[in-house]
């Protein structure tokens, strides 16, 4: 298998497996959890599941304070803020415009490398960038009280996601073991959303076990397929292509949402779904 097949499978695989989180979620959330808990043991139960896997494979945890520096910068400001801003903005406004306005981080990416590293898009990724909002938009179905704060924390969350997507690819990081630069992005970001959950109040643990068995799949899942696949992805076939290839993460959800949930598939649902399908098609087709 060569590296661009690995990056868009990677890409792929962490994609559908992110479709699935709102399924994990609604059983964690009627288990007693909520979404600052959630966010809070994403980061903090893949610790010592991450710790014995390099411990095994004899590989050091160690790193240098530059590095230190950029893993800070790239959890706070990207990985660790966009979970922070996403979640908020649920309280806001419609998880589903939430979502459809977090999305429009490949479009920030692609900007993201013209304006600050110069780099030249080919038109062809310019015009999957264009189906892939286009299938986003389409699958906002509407409804619900819109708060522009919630709006605001959306936007800002395709910017935060959209800095980690670039810089993950830029930054001294990329060229460390994807599992250990994870290992470190985790526990920043547990310290930091034990933080905000202890001075908000937002915290609830009473779960019940079933609520705690999936949030360890999900922390564990979250790290080794969705998240490193992400990764593999950025330092396999570049940011702007992983970031316009995991807008198939909505159509997993959506599919997990008919199947379920019987929800109904609607002319427009379908047509959004096209759109990315065929923007997934050309990247992949696309030789570098």
């Amino acid at each position: 298998m060569n590296k661009k097949f690995i990056g868009i499978a990677a890409t792929l695989i962490s994609a559908t497996y992110f479709g699935f989180m709102p399924l994990f979620m609604k059983t964690v959330y009627a288990s007693g959890g909520n979404s600052f808990t959630a966010a809070f043991l994403r980061f903090a139960l893949s610790l010592p599941t991450l710790y014995i896997y390099h411990k095994v494979r004899g590989i050091s945890l160690k790193v240098t304070w530059e590095e230190m520096k950029e893993i800070l910068k790239i959890t706070l400001l990207g990985y660790g803020g966009t979970t922070i801003l996403v979640f908020t903005a649920y309280n806001y406004i419609p998880s589903g415009l939430a979502t459809t306005i977090h999305f429009l981080y490949p479009t920030v990416t692609v900007a993201g490398l013209m304006i600050f590293y110069k780099e030249k898009i080919s038109a062809k990724k310019i015009f999957c960038v264009i189906l892939c909002l286009i299938g986003i938009v389409l699958f906002y179905n509407g409804g619900g009280e819109i708060a522009p704060f919630g709006i605001l924390l959306a936007f800002c969350s395709s910017l935060t996601y959209g800095f980690y997507t670039i810089y993950l690819g830029k930054c001294c990081l990329k060229d460390m073991i994807a599992t250990k630069r994870l290992f470190h992005m985790h526990w920043v970001g547990a310290c930091m959303m034990g933080v905000i959950g202890l001075v908000s109040g937002g915290f609830d643990f009473q779960m019940a076990p079933l609520g705690w068995g999936i949030m360890f799949l999900v922390a564990t899942l979250t790290t080794f397929v969705g998240a490193l696949g992400y990764q593999i992805g950025v330092d396999s076939i570049g940011s702007e292509n992983t970031a316009m290839l995991s807008t198939f993460e909505p159509i997993t959800s959506i599919v997990v949402g008919v199947l379920v949930y019987h929800e109904t598939m609607t002319v427009k649902i379908v047509l959004g779904i096209l759109a990315i399908l065929t923007s997934t098609i050309i990247i992949a087709k696309t030789e570098e």
